[in-house]
């Protein structure tokens, strides 16, 4: 049985109108590069050009298991592109439907698309938040002027260090789990995101069940 918990209850309970939301993608073929972000979104350029335009505009990393031959992910029928994007972006991201797209390891259809409004948790997780730096001191200072500039007072537990590819050289970053966010400040980093290129997937935030070390994860 699954225990009761106050949060949901509040969660249920809040009432909000959402800016942005998430949209969720069908997406069929055989894989992915692991390290994905920028051609990723360069695929999706070639058919919504206007992202390169739209504040706020987020490309969520695409989970799929290692397929163990080499460096993709395997894409299976529960594995899906996720656009976080403003709410008045929604009918024009609808064209991305039908499109095929190629990040890397051979083509991809983009399937049919489910909106999913924004879920406020009190915990939220990266897996990949970069501020032009390695250094992890550098990086949760900066996150913390960035939560301060929002009014935004929560903890932090930075995790795992992690590297990207992109057109410009390498760029690395860590995971990050922030906690005890208002419901109202959960949303609004998710709306907001931290750091660099949330295009790319960096600095996405999503909601997590609990505080547990995320050195792993």
């Amino acid at each position: 049985m699954r225990m009761y918990s106050p949060e949901w209850e509040a969660v249920k309970n809040l009432k909000f109108t959402p800016s942005v939301l998430d949209l969720h993608y069908d997406l069929s073929g055989s894989e992915i590069p692991a390290d994905h972000g920028p051609a990723l979104y360069a695929e999706l350029l070639r058919h919504l050009p206007w992202l390169a335009d739209t504040p706020g505009a987020a490309v969520h990393p695409v989970h799929g298991a290692p397929s163990g031959r080499n460096a993709n992910l395997v894409v299976n029928r529960r594995v899906k592109l996720v656009l976080r994007l403003p709410v008045a972006r929604l009918e024009e991201a609808s064209a991305l439907v039908g499109k095929h797209i190629d990040p890397g390891a051979g083509t991809l259809l983009v399937g049919a698309m489910k909106e999913k409004n924004l879920t406020p948790f009190g915990t939220l997780y990266s897996h990949f938040v970069t501020l032009g730096t390695a250094d992890e001191a550098a990086i949760l200072l900066e996150v913390r002027r960035q939560l301060d500039k929002m009014g935004i007072p929560c903890g932090l537990i930075p995790g795992m260090r992690h590297k990207m590819l992109a057109p410009d050289g390498e760029i690395s970053g860590h995971s990050l789990m922030l906690h005890d966010l208002s419901l109202v400040h959960s949303l609004a980093v998710q709306e907001q995101g931290l750091g660099l290129h949330r295009v790319w997937g960096c600095g996405i935030f999503i909601p997590h069940k609990s505080i547990k070390e995320v050195s792993t994860v």
